[in-house]
Formats: structure tokens, sequence, C-alpha cells
């Protein structure tokens, strides 16, 4: 399912979310039967981890992306390791040349370079 964000204080819309999807839904399954296994509420899993518990809660519903070491943190506090975290876990996704969406709104495709900022001429001279 995919959510399009509200417009910015800008005017400008922001891109549809590619969230949730098959990889984070099925981390967020593994990482709700691991609580569940260790007999741990979201909010004691929030507290040892030390994330707030409505990160725990989209992590589980698949809508947020959680970074390595937020995963290493939450299978500290599970006593898991992250290959069992990951454990069962064998969808993949297409880059956005074979069909897959975006990760994020400027990221470089094939048909796409990702964009540079733009450099002074003077950037790194001294002055004369």
């Amino acid at each position: 399912m995919k959510t399009t964000a509200p417009k910015s204080s800008r005017g400008a819309e922001r891109s549809t979310s590619p969230l949730p999807n098959p990889v984070t839904l099925a981390l967020g399954q593994n990482l709700k039967r691991h609580r569940e296994a260790a007999n741990k509420t979201q909010v004691e899993l929030a507290y040892e981890a030390e994330v707030e518990r409505s990160r725990i809660s989209k992590i589980e519903c698949g809508y947020v992306n959680p970074s390595l070491l937020t995963l290493a943190t939450l299978c500290y506090s599970l006593g898991i390791t992250l290959p069992v975290m990951f454990e069962g876990i064998t969808v993949t996704m297409p880059p956005v040349a074979d069909g897959g969406v975006p990760r994020r709104t400027n990221q470089a495709t094939l048909d796409k370079p990702a964009q540079k900022l733009a450099r002074r001429k003077d950037a790194g001279q001294m002055p004369k």
C-alpha cells in the first residue's frame, strides 16, 4: 500500500512512500515474533533498546526501515543475533532500473544521475 505524504509548507508535493514493502513487512513480522517469544511488550522493548514505543510499532507494521544499529540494539534487548532476526526472510527488491521503486526522492538511477551540488569557481583557491 502506497501513501502520499501531505504537501509541505512550501507547497511542493512529496513523493509517495515505498513503505511498507515486502522486506519491511517480513522484518516487522520477525521482530514481533521475537518480542512476543521474549514475553515483552512494545513499551518494555522500547525502554530497553532506548527507542520510542511508536517506532517499535512502526517497525512491526513495516512502516519504518530501521537502521542496522537500531536492529542490533533491538536484537541485544531480545537476546538474539542479527542473523536470527533476519531468519526466513528471502524476499529481495529490484533496483529502479529493473522495475523497483526509489528508496528516496534524490536517489540516482541508471537513467538519471544523482544531483551534485554546484561548486564555486573560487572554492579552494587562496586569495591573491
